[in-house]
């Protein structure tokens, strides 16, 4: 009887040591083709409504508080969070990604490099882009436009306070993209600090922007832009100048001599449509000539009956010229 009740004694003494110390396993080093699929749940991502300061290559985030499909970060390198597309999302461009790496700290373009260059083009012309860029904020509450400029120069516009490292520069009283830049992003800010989830996409990995000309436009292509011109062999040219004249006084039944002024592009035999002052004295007769390229010739002859002194005033020459 009492060997029974020391051997319960010993069984009882082990169980209860056995449940006071259990052995933690080393599922990555001491398990085998591990199935989880039977159990209830399984949560291997860590969560938070904000992304953790820290973090090591190949560590996954579930950021509770960006919309789905928005919401997996992945560290790509140390301490550096970049979002990822997710399934519905493979299709997603990476060249000139922006990215959220801390409440200061914006990454542009981080996996543009010699191996994988990213590149832009603006015109005819392709810019090449070997290195990413940050833009580290200071102060401010806003949005940053971030583009390409017409010189293919990678920009961050703002109201902000803000720095960049090379590969991009920051370019003050930007509130919108500005005509002839190529949007990549634009970023919020509230008090010194980026929106976690503040990004709006704008990249397009495909796009153009035709320009047909109409009867009369010629257009010209540069390395950076499309010069618009009219067609002067169909449409007319239109010159047009000014000048203040002071006649002498004119003897009735005659003419003074010529006075003249300049109208750049005049040619000898253009016809000239003359204007006249409007308080151009009674009896006086005016008539425009081009006297000689690019001069206007004014007469004016007196038919009034008697002598006339004419007021200065304004006299105006018009040529339409038609091809």
């Amino acid at each position: 009887m009492k060997s029974s009740l020391f051997r319960v004694s010993v069984i009882v003494s082990l169980l209860a040591a056995c449940a006071a110390g259990q052995t933690q396993i080393d599922l990555r080093t001491q398990a085998k083709d591990v199935d989880f699929s039977g159990a209830s749940s399984t949560k291997p991502i860590q969560t938070s409504t904000s992304l953790p300061a820290a973090c090591s290559l190949g560590q996954t985030f579930l950021l509770t508080s960006a919309s789905p499909g928005q919401n997996l970060y992945v560290c790509t390198a140390a301490n550096v969070w970049t979002r990822q597309g997710g399934a519905a999302m493979l299709a997603q461009l990476s060249d000139f990604a922006v990215t959220w790496t801390s409440a200061q700290t914006l990454a542009i373009g981080a996996n543009c490099s010699t191996a994988t260059p990213c590149n832009v083009r603006i015109g005819s012309t392709v810019y090449s882009f070997t290195l990413g860029c940050t833009a580290t904020l200071t102060g401010g509450t806003g949005n940053a436009f971030i583009y390409f400029d017409s010189t293919g120069t990678l920009t961050i516009g703002q109201n902000l306070t803000l720095s960049t490292s090379a590969g991009c520069v920051a370019q003050s009283g930007v509130s919108s993209f500005p005509p002839g830049s190529i949007p990549l992003y634009t970023w919020s800010a509230l008090s010194g600090a980026w929106n976690t989830t503040g990004g709006t996409d704008y990249r397009a990995m495909l796009a153009t922007k035709g320009i047909e000309t109409s009867t009369g436009l010629l257009a010209v292509d540069s390395a950076t832009s499309t010069t618009l011109s009219l067609d002067t062999a169909v449409v007319p040219t239109y010159l047009t100048a000014t000048a203040v004249l002071n006649f002498p006084s004119i003897p009735n039944g005659a003419c003074a001599a010529d006075l003249s002024f300049t109208l750049a592009g005049a040619a000898v035999n253009d016809a000239v449509a003359p204007g006249l002052p409007s308080a151009l004295e009674a009896g006086l007769i005016a008539t425009m000539r081009v006297s000689a390229p690019g001069t206007i010739g004014v007469r004016l002859c007196n038919l009034s009956g008697s002598a006339l002194t004419p007021a200065s005033a304004t006299y105006r020459a018009t040529i339409v010229r038609s091809f």
